[in-house]
């Protein structure tokens, strides 16, 4: 009997620079535009930075423009904008 445990990935945390990056369990890093809703486009960099990560790291919470992500709007943004470049 096989007693694997999966682990599923999350969110570890937010690098704030010329891009949002979204760094994951996985070890993975996946970059954002500022422009990836119109609350955080409009915010600072310093107003991004106050952020909290939510649901045990499946999505992000900042707090001053009271704005949500999540890990799967990120995966499914990142796919669609991918597959358009492409």
């Amino acid at each position: 009997m096989s007693t694997s445990k999966t682990t599923k990935t999350r969110i570890q945390k937010l690098e704030i620079s010329d891009k949002m990056y979204v760094y994951l369990t996985s070890g993975d890093v996946l970059s954002l535009p500022y422009t990836y809703t119109e609350k955080i486009a409009a915010s600072t960099k310093d107003v991004l930075e106050k952020y909290r990560l939510i649901a045990d790291g499946i999505g992000v919470h900042f707090e001053e423009i009271d704005e949500d992500i999540s890990l799967n709007g990120i995966i499914a943004y990142k796919t669609t904008h991918e597959l358009l470049a492409s």
